[in-house]
């Protein structure tokens, strides 16, 4: 299938405006969570879901949450050194869904990218070291080829815990131009 233009992707926040029905994927658990629970999460600030279209058309959604990293019991390879405390600050992709109509045409990896540049914009304000996933064992290629690693103590898991450690990330934007409006460039 032809991948569709990624600067014709748009994706806006969920609303009760959206048209949800016709949204179907392969995962009848997501497809509930997005027609039955998505808002619900969103209005009790517990989770923010995001929806992708292309030309007015629904074709995906991610929904992120707040999350933190626990350093007794995962092991991570790329820990700062000397950091004092027991968890790190993360924010979690808690669900991802591309109508079935949709796969293989670039949806999922827009959307992941899209997610990894809203956390970096987050971490500029707040403090985020880390986006985690509990990746499906068949969508773990998805997320190790944006860099993220499989926390190693849980790697026979239906759903693989996993993490992107978004300071290699910083570091490349430090090189280029500030995207704070508040920042003066130096």
């Amino acid at each position: 299938m032809e991948k569709i233009p990624q600067n014709e992707l748009r994706l806006s926040a969920l609303t009760k405006r959206h048209d949800l029905n016709y949204f179907n994927s392969t995962s009848d658990e997501l497809n509930d969570f997005l027609k039955n629970d998505a808002l619900d999460g969103q209005n009790s600030m517990i989770s923010r879901t995001y929806l992708c279209f292309y030309k007015e058309r629904l074709l995906g959604f991610i929904t992120l949450i707040g999350d933190t990293i626990e350093t007794k019991l995962m092991i991570i390879t790329d820990g700062i050194d000397g950091y004092e405390y027991d968890k790190y600050p993360a924010i979690k992709i808690g669900r991802l869904a591309v109508d079935k109509d949709y796969e293989g045409r670039g949806i999922g990896p827009h959307m992941l990218k899209w997610s990894i540049g809203l956390v970096y914009q987050i971490s500029q304000q707040i403090g985020c070291r880390y986006i985690t996933v509990d990746s499906k064992k068949d969508s773990t290629w998805l997320y190790e080829r944006e860099g993220f690693k499989i926390v190693k103590k849980q790697r026979n898991r239906n759903f693989p815990p996993m993490y992107l450690n978004m300071y290699a990330f910083h570091q490349k934007m430090n090189h280029a131009e500030s995207l704070d409006p508040f920042q003066e460039d130096e």
